[in-house]
């Protein structure tokens, strides 16, 4: 991973919303590895107190804030923005991570559910994480950016298959409606200084968004098969919020793609989903 630590990296301020577990731990431990302070988020401190510790013991207190809140709340948006700057003087980089699927709901919502055997709070719990926190959450930290004319906004999606998969809808639709919305948030910041782009990971990955339920096994260990190893989305994240990628903006980066051979550069050019105007999700 050696390669990936661009000297822009070192103390670039960066917001990872559910960072507690899985693709947001795993990009905030070579962030932070790679010379970056990190904010992470999560619903409980509970949960957020064991990478806390760790983060500590990676690169010594002071390089990783903790903050506990719902994305789906504008207030605890607004409070992670505050503190982050109170903390770190600023915010570089905005990594829309947390979100919410079936497995959570465990026997009630399986992996395969018809639309009209959703609930209303299962169908709530995962649109309003996955959509509307992450529209708060950019709302939060956009007008900071604006001013200091520099920012990247990074949003986790899924792959278009996911999205059209009969017994998904409610998941992808959330996703298909935020890559729409990033296309529309990148023209409209064109010439600010402030990219947004969307990450994902090309396939299902061995995290706990993904549980034994749906996938048995032990999570981190499930790799091969149906499922890419958990970590896929690290190369092409840290690049990302490199000054390689500045300008870049309204992409669609696939991590799969990433050829960990190659130098970073051509790496990351190999995971571009080729651009289009007119973009379709069929």
């Amino acid at each position: 991973m050696n390669a990936l630590h661009h000297p822009s990296l070192k103390d670039r301020v960066v917001i990872i919303t559910g960072g507690s577990r899985g693709f947001g731990w795993f990009m905030a431990r070579e962030l932070l590895r790679a010379g970056a302070r990190v904010t992470l988020t999560g619903r409980s401190s509970d949960t957020l107190a064991p990478v806390l510790d760790e983060a500590n013991s990676i690169v010594g207190e002071g390089r990783c804030l903790a903050v506990a809140g719902d994305v789906t709340r504008p207030e605890d948006c607004a409070r992670t923005v505050e503190e982050t700057v109170g903390k770190f003087g600023r915010i570089d980089v905005l990594i829309n991570n947390a979100g919410r699927s079936y497995g959570e709901f465990g026997d009630r919502l399986s992996k395969i559910t018809r639309f009209h055997d959703v609930t209303e709070p299962q169908l709530r719990a995962i649109v309003e994480t996955n959509l509307f926190g992450v529209f708060f959450m950019t709302q939060a930290v956009i007008p900071h950016m604006l001013k200091r004319k520099f920012g990247k906004v990074i949003s986790i999606s899924t792959s278009l298959l996911n999205m059209v998969r009969p017994g998904n809808s409610v998941y992808g639709s959330s996703k298909a409606a935020l890559e729409t919305a990033h296309r529309c948030w990148a023209g409209e910041l064109k010439d600010t200084g402030v990219d947004v782009n969307i990450l994902l990971p090309g396939g299902p990955s061995d995290t706990e968004l993904i549980t034994p339920a749906m996938v048995p096994g032990v999570v981190g260990e499930r790799a091969g098969g149906r499922l890419l190893p958990g970590d896929i989305i690290v190369p092409p994240a840290v690049w990302m919020c490199t000054d390689a990628t500045n300008g870049m903006t309204g992409e669609r980066v696939i991590a799969r793609y990433w050829d960990e051979k190659l130098p970073p550069e051509e790496a990351f050019r190999g995971c571009l989903q080729p651009h289009v105007d007119e973009p379709s999700i069929m």
